[in-house]
């Protein structure tokens, strides 16, 4: 038996693509909307660190200069070590100074001598007078005498204390205890012409720190200069901006173990540089801080409710400082915001929440904090906590983990 094929004829293909192309048309289905990664603000109380770099400076400093002309005869102390209130530093060759203060005990046993003569020779004549013996100008003669023979003693005396006096500054002692530095003249060099320096002390204990604030930063400082209600200073309470625990970081980066505090504002403000000078008071017991180190003065002020955000999701365009948020339509939408001069890590502290210019975060509202260049105002996204994403992926257990970071302390 044989097969016949046979082939379609038109009509039945026309047929057939008509019925298929009668079926349902393919229709455009939108993307779901973008996931968003969003963070609330940490609003909490914060204290934070206004920075300022200063030197440290002595509490007390003298110079050693010779008082009295001579020649050095030794020199008593080493270089750099520290020295007691009233240790012997120098010794000037005394032998001149021995030999005035002698002359001038001399001169006044001399005065001396004379003052009983012209006191006997006073009185034989006044006694005689009594009896017309001499003449009342005779008497007068010899009081006259007796007066000048006493202005004698006086002035010999004077001459005996100030030739002990410059025979006690052949030998110079340390006027204060403190660190000395190296001396200034060697051993046999004419000393004393011209006040000559021979060395320094410093008293590092306590230390102070000199800085510079401006105008503005100085202006709570100022509450606290004395005045002529209260002549000491200081406005009486523990807020006190002169009674703040300030903090010291040393060149090398350490920190400074001890905390200070404000000790002196100066008087007038500079009107070249618009600063003014204040001094702070650290203690020193242990000599770890030398006179003249570059330092920076760590000032501590309290925030109340300082609203905390990542500082990378700050924008800025002619308009300002802003960022993004989403908002209850899950729309992103822009908030201008006002930073602050505080960071704390990679957190920037901005202004709080003004509800008149609406410039600042809520502590409901949520910020864009990932995907910053695909967000744009307007769009439609799908919003995810950052911070439950974050923990579920560092928990091996998944999500309920607590998270035990801590914030960095302020730079």
């Amino acid at each position: 038996m044989k097969l016949i094929m046979m082939r379609p004829s038109f009509p039945v293909l026309l047929l057939a693509t008509l019925v298929i192309g009668c079926g349902k048309k393919n229709q455009f289905v939108p993307p779901p909307p973008p996931e968003i990664e969003v963070k609330a603000p940490l609003i909490e109380d914060t204290t934070v660190f206004t920075e300022i770099s200063g030197r440290t400076e002595a509490s007390a400093r003298v110079q050693i200069q010779a008082r009295v002309k001579g020649f050095l005869k030794s020199i008593e102390f080493e270089k750099g070590q520290f020295v007691t209130e009233g240790q012997l530093l120098f010794t000037i060759e005394p032998e001149q100074f021995e030999a005035g203060v002698r002359t001038a005990t001399g001169n006044l046993d001399k005065a001396k001598a004379d003052l009983e003569i012209a006191a006997t020779n006073f009185k034989r004549r006044k006694q005689a007078a009594g009896s017309g013996a001499v003449s009342e100008l005779d008497v007068l003669s010899a009081e006259a005498d007796k007066k000048a023979a006493e202005a004698a003693v006086s002035i010999a005396e004077a001459a005996l204390m100030d030739a002990k006096r410059d025979l006690s500054y052949t030998k110079i002692h340390a006027p204060m205890a403190g660190r000395i530095s190296d001396s200034r003249v060697d051993q046999g060099n004419l000393v004393g012409v011209d006040a000559t320096l021979l060395t320094t002390i410093v008293s590092v204990k306590p230390i102070y720190v000199n800085v510079e604030f401006s105008e503005r930063a100085a202006l709570p400082y100022l509450e606290d200069m004395p005045n002529e209600a209260n002549p000491t200073g200081g406005r009486g309470s523990d807020g006190d901006a002169s009674r703040k625990e300030l903090q010291l970081v040393l060149s090398n980066g350490d920190a400074y173990n001890e905390t200070g505090r404000f000790d002196f504002v100066d008087n007038t403000i500079n009107t070249d540089s618009g600063t003014i000078r204040v001094k702070a008071l650290f203690p020193n017991d242990k000599g770890r801080l030398a006179d003249g180190l570059f330092v920076r003065l760590r000032i501590p002020e309290a925030i109340k409710g300082a609203v905390k955000i990542p500082a990378n999701v700050i924008q800025r365009d002619l308009g300002g400082s802003f960022v993004l948020l989403v908002n209850e339509e899950n729309k992103v939408v822009r908030r201008t915001v006002t930073p602050t001069q505080f960071s704390i890590g990679s957190v920037k502290i901005i202004e709080p929440y003004d509800g008149n210019t609406k410039t600042g975060i809520q502590p409901h509202e949520r910020i864009v904090v990932s995907n910053l260049q695909r967000a744009r105002e307007g769009l439609v996204v799908t919003p995810v906590d950052a911070a439950a994403k974050a923990t579920d992926a560092a928990s091996p257990d998944g999500p309920g983990t607590e998270d035990s970071s801590e914030v960095a302390p302020a730079e």
